[in-house]
């Protein structure tokens, strides 16, 4: 894959969420240590989320959650990759967790239409769309991010496994980044089958 380049400014906006599933992630594993472990790693603006509370109604400026992020892997020490999929994966499950207790053929497909929907409760950038490539396969395409980072795309990676090992999919579970506004294509293009 080509260099993938970060577009980072102060308008893009995420959910509270994602970062309190990040920060979730982190103190399962840290415990009580995460605000000291991150602390010298982040500037005033990013350490500010750290110490107050933040409703899941609340948005963040996408460019803070990056920052906390990448202190969370450089405070573990692991491989950055593996960490954004694994904070992906967390999040799915601390946001979806019991709402797929059955897995049906469609559920998959209609799950991620309706990502199309929520993905503006989520973030106040770009567009979702979801199309049905088969049974058991889909794609989805992200485009028109003014800001965007390889974190983002990692995690996202991740979050669309976990979702559909929640819904119980049979398997194999394969999601693929194919091209990605990182590297300067035209959307993150995600190869989802199960």
């Amino acid at each position: 894959m080509k260099e993938r380049k970060e577009k980072l400014g102060d308008k893009a906006k995420v959910s509270a969420t994602i970062l309190q599933a990040h920060l979730s992630w982190a103190e399962e594993k840290w415990g009580q240590a995460v605000a000291p472990r991150l602390g010298p790693l982040l500037d005033a603006e990013a350490l500010a989320l750290l110490n107050r509370p933040l409703a899941p109604t609340d948005q963040i400026v996408f460019r803070d959650l990056v920052r906390i992020a990448r202190g969370i892997v450089t405070a573990d020490g692991g491989d950055p990759d593996a960490i954004f999929e694994e904070l992906g994966r967390h999040s799915a499950r601390l946001n979806l967790g019991g709402a797929y207790k059955s897995f049906v053929p469609e559920t998959p497909h209609r799950f991620f239409e309706q990502m199309n929907f929520l993905h503006r409760t989520f973030q106040n950038f770009g567009r979702s769309e979801y199309e049905k490539r088969g049974p058991r396969s889909g794609r989805i395409r992200l485009q028109d991010y003014a800001e965007y980072s390889p974190m983002f795309c990692i995690s996202g990676r991740g979050y669309y496994e976990e979702a559909l090992r929640m819904m119980r999919a049979p398997g194999p579970i394969s999601v693929t980044e194919t091209s990605c506004q990182c590297a300067g294509d035209d959307s993150c293009t995600f190869e989802l089958s199960w």
